[in-house]
């Protein structure tokens, strides 16, 4: 469309626009080839120490059980994978990039915190779901409202609304819808384009905030779903949705992603560890600690009614290093 196409040359032409660094042009390149160098990687991350210590502390957390500590960034590359490695290196250099640029209307405190749990809930439910690449779920759900940010910085005001509820993630998607006549999710998948990443990456950011996911499937729409629902779920987290609503998660989630109510009950379990590990890699406080118990409680509660032969499983699940509840 026309207008889309004059709002994208804009945004191209936006001085206040963030760039991607130069470190995460080159992780991209090399994210693309068939047969990632061993020897390019270790160099482009050692160039960094910072990247390289976050780097090892990874591959030193709870993440990856590895027996003996891993002191150098060949090991951690063989431990954690290569795709993983460039997908992690990536994830800390974006975030450590854009962390730094300043905001107008746009809530920063409340982007980063919806990031930082989008990222986990995709790896939590990737985990569940077995896809071979966590790491790059991570990746996608850390920067799918990147587009977020461009728009702030081509539009200081548009965020800067007393009637909008940053909070209420749909709210802000039909707002831009209204304003701009495109999402935020559409404009950072030009951004990524335009930076060259992955194309799945591209599209799962595009097709992050849509509310109807593909029919379960084990192709490259699995991973679209997994991000998808994971923006959902963190919705849930933070609005502290109701029961009926919760419920209808769970529908969606067995539709679109095979996953049953005990897995949906385990993505939850284990969302709980994802997260505080990823706030400490990050350096980020999610704030999410007494809304994850009230929704594993809710979960608890709401799946045993409906599916009662599953009381026992579910508080065997949660109860086993329970998530300590407010204060």
């Amino acid at each position: 469309m026309a207008e889309h196409d004059e709002l994208r040359d804009r945004l191209r032409n936006c001085p206040n626009l963030p760039s991607s660094p130069a470190v995460a042009n080159r992780l991209i390149q090399l994210m693309e080839s068939t047969s990632p160098d061993v020897e390019e990687i270790v160099q482009v991350l050692s160039r960094d120490s910072a990247l390289t210590a976050k780097i090892l502390q990874l591959a030193n957390s709870s993440f990856f059980p590895y027996k003996c500590q891993v002191t150098t960034l060949p090991k951690a590359a063989i431990l954690i994978g290569f795709n993983g490695i460039l997908a992690t290196a990536l994830s800390f250099t974006l975030v450590r990039h854009f962390r730094n640029e300043g905001s107008t209307g746009l809530d920063l405190d409340l982007f980063w915190r919806r990031s930082l749990l989008v990222a986990s809930a995709c790896r939590a439910i990737g985990d569940i779901c077995g896809q071979k690449k966590p790491e790059e779920l991570f990746l996608a759900g850390l920067i799918q409202d990147i587009g977020m940010l461009a728009l702030d910085r081509l539009n200081p005001d548009l965020y800067h609304s007393e009637g909008l509820n940053q909070t209420l993630h749909a709210e802000v998607v039909a707002y831009e819808q209204e304003k701009l006549g495109v999402t935020h999710a559409l404009v950072g998948s030009w951004l990524l384009t335009d930076w060259n990443f992955p194309s799945k990456i591209c599209m799962a950011v595009q097709l992050s905030d849509e509310p109807q996911l593909f029919p379960d499937s084990d192709g490259p729409e699995k991973f679209y779903n997994c991000v998808g629902f994971a923006t959902t779920l963190v919705g849930l987290i933070i609005t502290n949705a109701s029961d009926e609503t919760f419920l209808a998660q769970v529908d969606l989630a067995e539709s679109s992603l095979g996953i049953d109510p005990f897995a949906f009950a385990q993505i939850l379990r284990k969302l709980k560890d994802i997260v505080q590990e990823s706030e400490k890699l990050f350096e980020m406080n999610s704030h999410s600690d007494a809304n994850l118990f009230q929704l594993t409680e809710q979960a608890r509660t709401v799946l045993s009614r409906r599916h009662v032969p599953l009381a026992n499983q579910l508080d065997a699940l949660f109860l086993q290093n329970a998530i300590p509840g407010p204060g």
